[in-house]
C-alpha cells in the first residue's frame, strides 16, 4: 500500500512540513506558527475575546486559552477585563507583541507567495475551489 495514494495522508504530510518550516522561521521570535496566527489576528482586531480569536483561527477556545497563556508569559499580549462584561476578557497586543508582528509578517507573506507561485495562474481558481470544497466537507 502506498500512502501517497491517499490525499488525506499527503495533505497531512504537507501540513506538517509547512508547520515545521514556519516554526523554524519563527523560532528566533520565540513563537510558533499557531501563536503567530493569534498575533496576526490581534494586529487587525486588537482587544478581541478568546471566542473571537478561536473562531477566526479555527481552533477550540481551550486551545486558544493555552496559546494566549504562553503569549502572555512572553510579554506579547495582555488580558484585560471587558468593561461591558466583567466575565469576559479582551486580549490585546503589547508594544513588544506589535514589534514581533511587524517582524514576522514578511516571512508569512513571502512563504504564502512561494506557495502561490507553485500553482499555475490558470489553476489558481480551481485550487481555491478545491480548498473551499474540502472545508465544506469537513
Amino acid at each position: 500500500m502506498d500512502f501517497n495514494d491517499f490525499y488525506c495522508f499527503r495533505l497531512g504530510a504537507i501540513s506538517r512540513k509547512m508547520t515545521r518550516y514556519y516554526n523554524n522561521k519563527l523560532a528566533p521570535y520565540g513563537i510558533t506558527i499557531v501563536q503567530s496566527w493569534v498575533l496576526l489576528f490581534l494586529s487587525a482586531q486588537d482587544g478581541s475575546s478568546l471566542k473571537d480569536i478561536a473562531g477566526a483561527i479555527q481552533l477550540d477556545s481551550p486551545v486558544v486559552t493555552g496559546l494566549v497563556d504562553r503569549l502572555e508569559k512572553e510579554g506579547l499580549v495582555v488580558r484585560k477585563e471587558d468593561p461591558e462584561d466583567r466575565r469576559s476578557l479582551k486580549i490585546s497586543l503589547t508594544p513588544r507583541g506589535r514589534e514581533v508582528v511587524e517582524e514576522v509578517v514578511p516571512a508569512v507573506v513571502e512563504y504564502n507567495q512561494r506557495i502561490r507561485s507553485i500553482i499555475p495562474e490558470n489553476d489558481a481558481h480551481a485550487f481555491e475551489r478545491a480548498l473551499e470544497a474540502l472545508e465544506r466537507e469537513l
